[in-house]
This record gives C-alpha cells, structure tokens and sequence, in this order.
C-alpha cells in the first residue's frame, strides 16, 4: 500500500522561447498567461484516478533554461519535461544525446517530450516524425501540445501523473 499522498518533481527544459514558462502556467494555473512569479517550484495538486482508485497527487515543477550544466537540477528530479518549438529548429542528434545522458542518472526520471506550439502548426519546422525517433523506450513519451489549448497540456498532465504513479507503485 502506498500513501494517499505522493510528491514528484518534475523539471521542465527548454531553450529560451520554446514555451516552457507558458506551459507550466497552464499545468500549474489553467492559464497561459505568464507571470513574474514562476521563479523557484511551482506547487500543482491533482487527483489521478488510476485502476480504479482516486490519489491524491503532488507536482513540483522546475523550470530550466537551457541544457547547458543542467545536471545539477535534473539530478533530484523525478520526471522530465523537454520542451521543443515546433516552431524553430533543433539539433534532433544533440537532443538524442542529452536524453541518453538524462536517463542514466540520479533518480533515473521519466522523460517526457512535449513539442510545443502545435496552435502554430502552419510555421513548423520540426514535425512530430522528427520527433518520434527520440522515444527510444518505454521511458520516454512524446506529446504534442499548445498552452493555448488547455486539453492538449491537461491530457499530458494525467499521463504523466499516471506514468509517474505506476513507476511508484513497481518500486513498492
């Protein structure tokens, strides 16, 4: 049996401008709209109905700027959120390589990729294709999502919780 309450960290990182901060505002607020105070953990309660059964769930999200030097702050994390614009491009090949890095320390957290921005698909330049080679196992999950389409995030909210809630309940 596992407690009724459960805390996760989970660390959003991004380059600058690819929606992080909008993100978790929505995540967090229900809003996408950004404001001065998203500095430190931003504290999210949810319930998660799962097998049957309602918990009670915590989220603290981080937010990153940046790969570089990250470790330090990923290294407590539960989950991770890499945010990528689909709007600008990316090193696919360095992004493969940080993943791999990501994944093989601290509390070896969840990945998550979240391709950013899909309410401006007509401006893509990374198509969810390009994505998909990144979820190189079950640890990795891709979503596409806008801030500004409030089920989109919120769909990738529960199935992270759930994901994050299953590996909990195996280490038990």
């Amino acid at each position: 049996m596992i407690s009724t309450r459960l805390t996760w960290k989970v660390s959003v990182i991004g380059e600058p401008g690819s929606g992080k901060s909008s993100l978790i505002s929505r995540m967090a607020y229900d809003s996408d709209s950004v404001s001065g105070s998203l500095r430190g953990l931003i504290r999210k309660k949810l319930n998660v109905v799962y097998e049957g059964e309602t918990r009670n769930v915590e989220f603290l999200f981080q937010e990153i700027e940046g790969f570089a030097g990250a470790d330090n702050l990923l290294s407590s994390s539960n989950g991770v959120i890499i945010v990528v614009d689909i709007t600008n491009p990316v090193d696919l090949k360095g992004l493969a390589k940080f993943i791999d890095f990501i994944s093989n320390f601290g509390k070896n957290p969840l990945i998550f990729i979240a391709g950013s921005k899909i309410d401006r698909r007509y401006e893509a330049k990374i198509w969810e294709e390009d994505l998909e080679p990144l979820k190189k196992n079950q640890n990795t999950k891709l979503y596409m999502v806008s801030s500004r389409q409030s089920e989109t995030v919120k769909n990738m909210l529960n199935d992270i919780a759930v994901s994050l809630l299953k590996r909990t309940l195996e280490r038990k």
